[in-house]
């Protein structure tokens, strides 16, 4: 069998809230999948059901083609990296890297070398004395990370391990966990709601909304051929401009301003919305008139919010030469994409 790991139909509900609703996906072996979504969509629920601290309430899941949705955690050879590092803070890093091992009754000296061999692949190996409450966030990080390696598990489940550190320390362990995984080749699904860290990070992609998978794949694919409105504005910094339009047999018209000739592309026949990326939006002499609310410097561009009419337009530059308060700006009708009204749906 291909695929290592088989979610198939997962629902769960805590009371009447649904949570999870009927979750499918698989992930091949050495695959890396990140589990993106807003806070409480249920991404660290569906962790918590693979690794075995919740029951689903149907569906199931399998691990190298055997079920595992009744096993126990300890028997399902599953690692988990939390949030909060989960570390025993009594025991030195030795004792935390090593305390599993010593519960499977592994050999003394075959757990001294396991835990070295772990330390210096993460660079903990001179803090081996030490106890968590001595150590930064970032050591306490690779240390709860080198537990879950040291037990060379089939999966490797990662729940915002990152969201704690300084914007810095981020970059820096993304690096590692990437150069990491091109090392083990281990199966790792990895939870966040940073699409910096999603984008970076995964071979595929999996956007969730209130439980519900709204797109499965590659990054480039997720941000340049977005399924539906939620996903267009969740993906990308800053997020896709989605516009109201009105449409006739001249063409497409925002607040009266013609920005689509009748002819000039493939205009869908059901009514739609328009969805921009603020760097597709040119800025010239001529074109449709704004007025400017605001100007942000991000370091690497400058993001012009601006409104027309009542709806909001963002757009960005590369390069800013004066400011001023109202703005002439063209939509190439190329970059456009289309969204149904009533689904929120691509129209492809």
């Amino acid at each position: 069998m291909n695929n290592q790991v088989e979610i198939s139909s997962v629902t769960k509900y805590f009371g009447a809230k649904c949570v999870l609703n009927e979750f499918s996906l698989s992930a091949k072996k050495g695959e890396f999948i990140v589990i993106l979504g807003p806070s409480g969509c249920g991404k660290s629920t569906l962790l918590r059901i693979i690794c075995g601290l919740e029951k689903p309430g149907s569906g199931q899941i399998k691990i190298k083609g055997n079920d595992i949705s009744l096993l126990d955690p300890k028997d399902r050879n599953i690692a988990m990296v939390f949030q909060n590092y989960a570390l025993y803070p009594h025991k030195t890093v030795y004792q935390n890297l090593s305390l599993g091992l010593k519960l499977q009754k592994v050999d003394k000296f075959e757990i001294e070398k396991k835990v070295l061999n772990v330390s210096r692949k993460l660079k903990i190996d001179n803090l081996l004395s030490r106890k968590p409450g001595s150590l930064s966030g970032g050591e306490m990080q690779r240390v709860a990370v080198g537990r879950a390696l040291i037990k060379n598990p089939v999966l490797f489940l990662f729940d915002e391990p990152f969201s704690n550190l300084d914007a810095n320390l981020r970059i820096s362990l993304r690096d590692e966990l990437r150069t990491l995984h091109n090392e083990l080749k281990t199966t790792m699904i990895y939870v966040t709601h940073d699409q910096t860290e999603a984008m970076s990070l995964g071979d595929k992609v999996v956007i969730i909304k209130d439980g519900v998978i709204q797109q499965i794949g590659k990054p480039e694919q997720i941000f340049h051929e977005p399924e539906n409105v939620f996903v267009a504005e969740f993906i990308g910094h800053p997020k896709m401009n989605i516009l109201d339009t009105e449409n006739s047999d001249l063409g497409v018209y925002i607040e009266q301003n013609k920005i689509i000739e009748k002819d000039e592309i493939n205009i869908p026949k059901s009514d739609f919305r328009i969805g921009i990326r603020p760097a597709d939006i040119i800025i010239s002499d001529t074109g449709i008139p704004v007025k400017v609310e605001s100007y942000d410097y991000q370091g690497s561009s400058w993001l012009i919010n601006t409104y027309l009419g009542e709806q909001k337009i963002c757009v960005e530059l590369k390069e800013l030469s004066k400011k001023e308060e109202s703005l002439c700006i063209n939509i190439p009708p190329e970059k456009i994409m289309f969204f149904d009204c009533n689904s929120g749906n691509l129209i492809k």
